[in-house]
């Protein structure tokens, strides 16, 4: 009886913690966390982008930031997995936010935030896949583990003005 009392109440702290974490806004805005994903403290998610070889791509703006724009202690971000065919870097930086007008967060636009920039550049003459793995944690344990897969192309020909085909 005792174990299943001490469970329980492990459990609800999870449920609350993972409910409570939907009140601050982070890079992923993944709000909705499944019983599995509860219990094992970890919510992954999988993303696939197009890439030109030799060209950096901008990823994400990692950060956290409450309803009264304030950046809470505690939250940390790493690259778990670098590209095999690139570099992936994460960068301190500041930008300011555009949340939508109906967002309770829209006042924080007008104030520049400290980030991270998670950048990708593809090796330059790499044609195919390749995928990166970053974590984001934040302080009360819980984890987004986000796979990024690439297919990266090479840097395409600009395309002819109609004017410049003509003879």
């Amino acid at each position: 009886m005792k174990k299943l009392f001490l469970l329980t109440v492990f459990r609800c702290f999870l449920v609350t913690t993972a409910v409570n974490a939907v009140d601050v806004a982070h890079a992923q805005n993944s709000d909705k966390w499944t019983p599995e994903e509860i219990q094992t403290g970890t919510k992954k998610l999988e993303y696939l982008r197009y890439a030109f070889a030799g060209q950096k791509m901008h990823i994400a703006n990692l950060f956290a930031l409450t309803l009264d724009c304030v950046i809470p202690a505690g939250w940390a971000y790493e690259i778990v997995k670098q590209p095999a065919h690139g570099v992936a870097e994460l960068k301190a930086n500041g930008f300011f936010p555009t949340y939508a007008a109906d967002n309770p967060r829209f006042k924080c636009n007008s104030t520049k935030i400290n980030s991270y920039t998670l950048t990708y550049t593809p090796a330059l003459g790499y044609k195919g896949p390749d995928t990166l793995v970053y974590l984001e944690i934040g302080p009360d344990g819980l984890a987004w583990e986000t796979t990024m897969r690439f297919n990266v192309r090479p840097f395409p020909m600009t395309t002819p003005n109609p004017k410049q085909g003509k003879s």
